[in-house]
């Protein structure tokens, strides 16, 4: 409390330093330092409108689709009513160290999707160097999820096997765990990481396709996907699927579903729900 006792020196500089913190943060705010104006960029950055397509019945590599869960198990809505696809979340730490644009520190979720956009739309491409572009994806084929962004950096969805020392592939904030081990995430790796003497082996971003239904899966192999069939998708290294988990994170964007590699089977030796997608555009 000021009083008669209070020196006249100790008002003005309470006065001086209120008005240099104000003219500091008016300088960041015209310079776009603040964290809220980061954070409203990089909402706009990542909600940024795509095209899907070009449109086809059957998949192909080259086109941008989105990746969706058939349903999802601890939802009382309908998942079309929610519109989930797979999509790419920035992390707090990619937000503080002035990432842009999707980068190797996003993580990946099952999020709604109100249209698409940046963040939850994929292209398919070869599993090599090889331009495939138009040719049919089939059953049992090799292929790789592709971000849109950056273009001059291709970022590709992989997963892979713990390490020697038991450590797991992906650095992510969430994790999720099946019998009380912890399941293998997924991540994003750029193209200059990617490759035989790389941090990440090209084969870890490999994925195929596997019909629903085990007892048609030899006989569809090498036979053309229908558009919006619901599959399986298998990452080729650790032979497990692709799963959405009823394990809710919060991320900048809200709470969303988390995702993983790990095969889930029902009691008779069939995939449930977790493991479950469909391509659609």
């Amino acid at each position: 409390m000021y009083g008669p006792g209070v020196k006249v020196g100790n008002w003005l500089e309470t006065a001086l330093s209120e008005e240099m913190r104000m003219s500091d943060m008016k300088k960041r705010r015209e310079s776009g330092n603040l964290l809220l104006d980061k954070t409203r960029a990089v909402y706009d950055r990542f909600y940024q409108g795509t095209v899907l397509g070009p449109p086809q019945d059957v998949l192909a590599f080259g086109v941008v689709v989105q990746i969706r869960p058939v349903k999802i198990g601890v939802c009382r809505q309908q998942v079309s009513d929610q519109n989930l696809v797979l999509s790419v979340v920035i992390t707090q730490e990619g937000l503080h160290r002035d990432c842009k644009t999707i980068n190797e520190m996003c993580d990946l979720t099952v999020a709604p999707s109100p249209r698409p956009a940046l963040r939850n739309s994929f292209r398919i491409v070869s599993p090599n160097e090889d331009d495939r572009t138009g040719q049919y994806l089939a059953y049992g084929e090799k292929f790789r999820l592709q971000a849109l962004e950056p273009a001059d950096e291709p970022m590709y969805v992989f997963s892979g096997p713990k390490r020697l020392n038991l450590s797991l592939p992906v650095d992510k904030a969430f994790f999720t765990t099946k019998n009380g081990e912890i399941t293998l995430p997924l991540g994003l790796v750029s193209h200059k990481n990617c490759g035989p003497s790389a941090r990440v082996p090209t084969s870890h971003t490999h994925f195929f396709c596997a019909h629903k239904d085990p007892d048609l899966r030899f006989e569809s192999e090498g036979k053309t996907i229908p558009v919006h069939n619901p599959l399986v998708i298998v990452h080729a290294v650790t032979n497990r699927n692709l799963a959405v988990e009823n394990v809710l994170a919060n991320t900048l964007f809200g709470p969303e579903f988390q995702v993983s590699v790990q095969t889930y089977k029902n009691v008779y030796k069939r995939e449930t729900w977790k493991n479950l997608w469909k391509f659609t555009y």
